[in-house]
């Protein structure tokens, strides 16, 4: 992975919330949006899987995909291609989604130990929002044309893991700010950008 360096100190914003809540939509419309996220990298669980077991977005993993070892490679490639950001001054945009309540402090602590400024970002949509987004991408993604990560396509979840994980609540610590993602994703985005803008303008740091 080439990482660039950034003229201002990192960033380590997490974006998290279940799945169908737009959290790789949203990632990459930040980096794309934001002058001082223009040169972050963005890492997401479900893209990282699929390099590492040489997959495409076409690609339908089976479950031999998630198993505990698969799972643990993962989240090892992200917090080192995390850290050798940081250590470079480049901001990192995290969307994997967080649904481990010790997950949570666990990525505002690695900020802190790189001198990065955190920022959580918490997407909640109504279930019928996440279950329709959720069938639209597996339609997209059996089609296999216009395939992105960008749209979410990295992913192959289907409704029952809305199940399997069951109420992964919200953070209630500060640094984490809830957004409602049930509507349209500009005014997700808009939303989100606010409160990146008011935090780097807190600390001096915003640099377009």
């Amino acid at each position: 992975m080439q990482i660039k360096s950034s003229k201002t100190a990192p960033y380590l914003i997490a974006v998290g919330g279940h799945t169908g809540t737009g959290k790789a939509t949203l990632a990459y419309a930040l980096r794309e949006e934001l002058p001082i996220l223009r040169e972050a990298i963005v890492l997401e669980d479900d893209l990282v899987r699929r390099e590492l077991l040489g997959a495409s977005l076409a690609d339908t993993l089976d479950n031999k995909a998630y198993t505990d070892d698969v799972s643990a490679r993962v989240s090892a490639s992200i917090r080192q291609s995390t850290v050798e950001a940081l250590a470079q001054g480049t901001s990192v945009i995290n969307a994997s989604g967080f649904f481990s309540e010790a997950a949570r402090p666990a990525i505002a602590k690695l900020a802190a130990d790189h001198d990065a400024a955190f920022i959580g970002l918490w997407l909640i949509a109504p279930r019928a929002v996440m279950e329709e987004r959720i069938n639209r991408r597996l339609i997209e993604r059996e089609k296999g044309v216009g395939l992105k990560v960008e749209d979410g396509h990295a992913s192959d979840a289907c409704v029952a893991v809305i199940d399997k994980f069951g109420d992964i609540g919200v953070p209630n610590d500060a640094q984490w700010r809830k957004i409602d993602a049930g509507r349209p994703k500009d005014e997700v985005l808009a939303e989100a950008l606010k409160i990146i803008d008011g935090n780097t303008a807190a600390r001096g740091r915003f640099n377009p």
